[in-house]
């Protein structure tokens, strides 16, 4: 009987994601360095400075892509 009263409080369980905010961002947002604002840094200037190496980072990638005369795998 204990058995199965375990077993059945086992699948009553709410089970839920821990939470990340990066997680919960879309993939290449800088949006999240906004917070930085909150502990003392200029969040605005952060992010961008960041979306600025991120935009360099890209089209140096696209020169490389076109010297091998591949285009990008996605």
């Amino acid at each position: 009987m204990i058995l199965a009263i375990m077993w059945l409080s086992s699948g009553c369980e709410k089970k839920t994601a821990a939470t990340d905010p990066t997680a919960e961002s879309t993939p290449g947002s800088t949006k999240l360095l906004q917070a930085a604002d909150l502990v003392g840094y200029d969040g605005t200037k952060l992010r961008r400075s960041v979306d600025h190496i991120k935009a360099a980072n890209d089209k140096h990638n696209q020169e490389l892509e076109k010297m091998a005369g591949t285009a990008p795998e996605q």
